[in-house]
């Protein structure tokens, strides 16, 4: 087996330029290459030379890591900078049919208010999450583990877990 059969590279590079909304002619002149040649690329029938797939992550603003590993974002980002954001992601999964419960407590002597919600999501892989992720924290916070360890195990749960949230509802 090719490393480019192994890392798809043609179907990346096909689901990456798609995703940034250009067409294939277009790509295959902004890389100085004839339209079936890069065809080929794409469909896997010849495998690009690295400085092809340089020059097409350096085309799309990506790096290679990104093509790789498919971290191509998409224009439609979840970004939570209120608490308006944050209610409208759990509105989305609610109507999506992602069971949340919920209850909420407010002390005036304090000013705190207090939120639980409960997510019924029928996978337990799923529900160790949050402990687990406490006890990173936790490990964090106490000088156990380094913001660099942190960082890496974050990115390996997050990648373990990328799964449609359709196919748990």
């Amino acid at each position: 087996m090719r490393l480019g059969e192994y890392f798809e590279i043609g179907k990346r590079m096909k689901q990456a330029r798609t995703n940034a909304g250009i067409n294939q002619r277009d790509m295959s002149s902004r890389l100085s290459l004839t339209n079936s040649s890069y065809s080929n690329y794409e469909n896997g029938y010849s495998e690009p030379p690295v400085e092809t797939i340089l020059k097409f992550c350096d085309t799309l603003g990506i790096t290679l890591n990104d093509l790789l590993e498919i971290k191509i974002t998409s224009n439609k980002s979840a970004t939570v900078n209120t608490f308006a954001d944050f209610f409208s992601i759990l509105i989305d999964l609610d109507r999506r049919g992602l069971q949340i419960k919920g209850n909420t407590t407010y002390s005036q002597e304090d000013n705190q208010l207090t939120a639980h919600l409960t997510l019924d999501i029928p996978n337990a892989q799923i529900a160790t999450f949050i402990p687990d992720w406490n006890k990173i924290n936790q490990a964090l916070i106490s000088g156990k583990m380094d913001k660099e360890e942190y960082d890496m195990w974050l990115e390996d749960t997050l990648k373990l877990f990328n799964v449609p949230i359709d196919e748990y509802i």
